[in-house]
């Protein structure tokens, strides 16, 4: 399957570092995207991106193995594509959130990348279809669809694009235990999906309240699952993002944990459990968010938990166990409400009900990381070495060109307080000449190689 899925390239240059901080030895590398698997664009602002985008392929990890030449070899998987922030649109009367995908028809791919002489270079690119063999995109699903977050999709001269009910914003990715295929996960949704490994076709797909929990379809919007795992029995185990939005007030909720939803693909069987989220170490409960998953055994796992802290941001693995945790489904407060509906940590202890326990393994911001998320997570044989990867998030974000003024002077640079009425840029209410320009970042996914004092099992 390897030889299937791995494309010949000529590996790029890379700058890689060393760094070793107290026990941990720790490689630095970025990813080298080979010309070839950019995106194609040839919108409004074509003049900034001559080449297209650079592609994103850091948002997952999972590994598969040495190559016959001793390249060490993962896989990994974008996101839904180029996107960007833009402005609410103005439909009767009321604002509603959208998105600008500016190479709208890009399909969510994934791909080996491999590791050797000091370079990381993405080696293969494969395209997600359906189940019928077509490609999908990653726009967003139509509205009052399982998995719609509500958003409209918008080229990037703000027309309005389709919808598309077969969307994926992928997530995570993982390999089946019994016949090599991969498990993937999404946002959306958020889906478990299972595809074929070496073309990419969905072979299943698990929804919210059909195959796994109705309640994971609240998850914030774009915070559904970010992390997928296969345990050595073939277990699955996802991780939903942030905490879920019961009641449309998330930003009060106090609620001290994020589902982990377990499914047995040979039954159908599901159980869900709580990950105990820091809720000390961040202003609001909301603001937690889940990088990716990797099982260490049927019950262990590695968790990357992640966001803007009080005192900065925050990326830290975890070593988490499940065993002993309570089952969530159908449990509820005293008063019937969704568990998320906790006063916090002792409400829920009154319940009965046991979170997952955790110990930590390593901060990665205290040695040196600096992308703001920590997206892709594998664990290598020797149960001592991690692999961390971040998405370069396409290589481009958005600028604002003459910005309207607030009510104190000062120039409005984001995106989201502006308006768009009948398709005129507007600020406060008035028409406004602001613009925003997508320009290239020039970002690389990074990439580390941690190697550990001692096996995670001894953790």
């Amino acid at each position: 399957m390897i030889k299937k899925i791995i494309a010949a390239g000529t590996l790029l240059a890379l700058s890689a570092g060393f760094a070793c901080a107290a026990d941990f030895q720790i490689d630095k590398y970025e990813i080298e995207t080979p010309l070839k698997y950019n995106v194609p664009y040839s919108g409004k602002y074509v003049d900034n991106f001559p080449q297209g985008f650079s592609i994103g392929i850091g948002s997952g990890m999972t590994y598969v193995g040495l190559a016959k030449d001793g390249t060490r070899i993962f896989y990994a998987i974008g996101d839904r594509g180029p996107n960007a922030s833009s402005p609410y649109v103005l439909v009767d009367g009321k604002k509603i959130p959208s998105k600008v995908f500016p190479a709208p028809d890009y399909t969510p791919s994934y791909g080996a990348i491999g590791l050797k002489n000091g370079k990381v270079t993405l080696l293969s690119r494969i395209e997600i279809k359906d189940v019928k063999g077509h490609k999908i995109s990653g726009r967003p699903l139509p509205p009052n669809f399982v998995g719609s977050t509500g958003e409209i999709p918008l080229s990037d001269s703000y027309k309005i694009l389709s919808y598309d009910k077969e969307g994926l914003d992928t997530e995570g990715i993982a390999i089946d235990k019994k016949d090599g295929n991969l498990w993937i996960c999404d946002e959306y949704g958020p889906f478990i999906v299972k595809i074929d490994a070496n073309t990419g076709r969905i072979i299943k797909k698990y929804s919210p309240g059909k195959e796994l929990p109705a309640i994971i379809a609240k998850r914030q919007p774009n915070r559904g699952m970010e992390g997928i795992a296969v345990t050595p029995s073939n277990k699955i185990l996802g991780a939903v993002q942030s905490i879920c939005d019961i009641d449309g007030k998330v930003s009060a909720s106090k609620a001290p944990f994020t589902r982990l939803v377990w499914l047995d693909p040979e039954t159908g069987e599901t159980k869900m459990f709580a990950y105990p989220v820091d809720v000390e170490a961040y202003k609001k409960c909301k603001d937690v968010k889940i990088g990716d998953l990797q099982a260490v055994s049927d019950s262990k796992f590695l968790i990357v938990e992640q966001g803007k802290g009080k005192d900065g941001l925050r990326n830290i693995i975890y070593l988490i166990d499940i065993n002993g945790a309570t089952d969530l489904t159908n449990k509820k407060t005293v008063k019937g409400d969704e568990l998320e509906m906790v006063s916090g940590v002792d409400e829920l202890k009154s319940l009965g009900i046991k979170m997952a326990t955790k110990k930590e393994i390593i901060s990665l911001r205290e040695h040196g990381w600096k992308p703001s998320k920590a997206e892709g997570l594998a664990l290598l044989p020797d149960m001592k070495t991690i692999a961390v990867c971040s998405d370069n998030d396409f290589g481009f974000g958005s600028v604002a060109i003459n910005p309207a003024k607030d009510k104190d002077g000062k120039s409005v640079k984001k995106v989201t307080k502006y308006v768009l009425d009948d398709g005129k840029m507007t600020y406060g209410g008035a028409a406004v000449d602001t613009t925003f320009e997508l320009k290239p970042t020039g970002e690389k996914a990074g990439f580390w190689m941690i190697t550990l004092p001692k096996k995670v099992t001894n953790y």
